[in-house]
């Protein structure tokens, strides 16, 4: 982890406390730009598939290799980003500062069960002036994921942006929320990207078109993220388009 970042990170999201390091990480670490090579993509995508069946929690087995490969990827695009987004937000949140997290230039640790679980930043980018607030991140890294996981399975790039757009404004209000209101150029940033405010930023970022008001006040997604279709896996509850059509 960054001791600097993790320091201002809430309990609330220790979990991903150390979603992003620095240095080389151990062996097993991918280039991110790697993923782009179709077998090394299948081979992350069948050990995550297989690695559902071994966490107790989904009931799942080897029969999650079976469905669309979609579905999948959107799965296992949620633990992709909820480790990046902890890290990333913190840092702009608390410090007024981006990480430099450009796609290609970072590798990508994953559990024994195929979950990304921390991103590494080379140590010659530490001083590296990346592109300023979360419209930065949204474009040098997000883009490029979405693009990578639409190429390798077809997957409809917005389904992947309401999964992004969900776990950053969790993030963000729980920031918000521990650690104070956030003043500051930075947090009008993430504010205008995750839609909280109406202006320019939030007409052009995807993040802020995945969401629309939900019950209670609560943001949700307006495309599902098919989830559901796993297994033993729950849908996102109140969050789901799909949950809110079917009781309305």
């Amino acid at each position: 982890m960054i001791a600097e970042v993790a320091a201002q990170v809430p309990d609330s999201l220790a979990a991903y406390r150390g979603g992003v390091a620095a240095g080389p990480g151990g062996a097993q670490a991918l280039p991110l730009c790697a993923l782009r090579d179709p077998d090394l993509f299948d081979a992350t995508l069948s050990a995550f598939a297989a690695g559902l069946g071994q966490d107790g929690g989904t009931g799942c087995g080897t029969a999650c290799a079976l469905p669309d490969r979609r579905v999948l990827v959107s799965y296992w695009s949620q633990f992709y980003l909820a480790a990046l987004a902890t890290p990333a937000l913190t840092a702009l949140m608390r410090l007024g500062r981006p990480l430099p997290l450009a796609f290609d230039a970072l590798r990508l640790e994953l559990d024994a069960t195929g979950r990304p679980v921390r991103f590494l930043i080379p140590e010659a980018e530490i001083g590296c002036d990346p592109a300023p607030g979360l419209a930065g991140l949204v474009e040098a890294h997000l883009r490029p994921f979405v693009e990578l996981c639409q190429a390798r399975c077809g997957i409809a790039p917005r389904v992947l942006w309401g999964n992004a757009a969900v776990i950053l404004d969790y993030v963000a209000r729980e920031l918000d929320t521990a650690l104070g209101d956030g003043a500051g150029a930075a947090c009008d940033d993430v504010a205008s990207c995750l839609g909280w405010r109406a202006g320019p930023a939030c007409a052009r970022s995807p993040l802020s078109q995945a969401l629309c008001p939900g019950a209670a006040g609560c943001r949700r997604r307006r495309v599902c993220c098919l989830r559901h279709r796993l297994p033993g896996v729950p849908s996102c509850g109140a969050l789901c388009p799909a949950a809110c059509a079917a009781q309305s």
